[in-house]
């Protein structure tokens, strides 16, 4: 709740409105905040549920993939470890696409697309990150079986850099219980993050 509670004040800095001004000492607060926030699993898990979700709007900004996402938090995205940032930010990919394919209600459909698609935002930046490349070829496997191994899934999300990354994305979406219709729209929203060599 605590972490909750740090994004909620901090996304009027991230996206500014009403020509507010975002002083340089409060972006160099901001960044230490996120950086913080950032090393541990439960601050980033905290922020993103947040941030994925916010109604707000960022401003325009030029047509470019990383333009999307504020600077301060591009920064302190690349600043984190990938072992603990990875698996969390592929999760909120992996959870909205699965609810998008899910949910009957229109609302609650565009909600959970939308979520999926900042989750993308953040995946963007560490687009070629070897570890987002492994965890993504890992769920690109997963989704192609038919059955799952069963298993609970694993707190610690470290060991996912440990060889175990199909028998952990494969204990995830049985803990989820995601059908063939929720694999295959996984598979689609993480494909453009699988790399070019797609011979897995």
């Amino acid at each position: 709740m605590k972490q909750l509670g740090h994004t909620a004040r901090i996304l009027p800095l991230l996206h500014p409105t009403d020509g507010t001004i975002v002083s340089p000492e409060e972006m160099h607060s901001l960044r230490r905040v996120l950086d913080e926030q950032f090393q541990h699993a439960e601050g980033i898990r905290g922020f993103f549920a947040v941030y994925l979700t916010s109604s707000q709007e960022p401003p325009p900004l030029p047509n470019e993939e990383e333009e999307e996402v504020p600077p301060v938090l591009r920064e302190a995205v690349r600043n984190a470890d990938p072992a603990l940032l990875v698996p969390l930010a592929c999760m909120n990919v992996v959870m909205p696409t699965a609810m998008t394919s899910l949910h009957a209600h229109p609302d609650l459909k565009e909600c959970a697309a939308k979520t999926a698609e900042n989750g993308k935002k953040i995946l963007r930046l560490i687009r070629g990150y070897r570890l987002l490349v492994e965890n993504c070829r890992a769920i690109a496997r997963v989704c192609r079986r038919d059955d799952c191994g069963g298993g609970v899934v694993e707190e610690e999300l470290i060991k996912v850099c440990n060889g175990m990354m199909d028998d952990y994305w494969d204990s995830f979406f049985c803990n989820y219980r995601y059908g063939p219709r929720e694999k295959e729209a996984i598979a689609l929203a993480m494909a453009e993050f699988c790399g070019r060599d797609l011979s897995w």
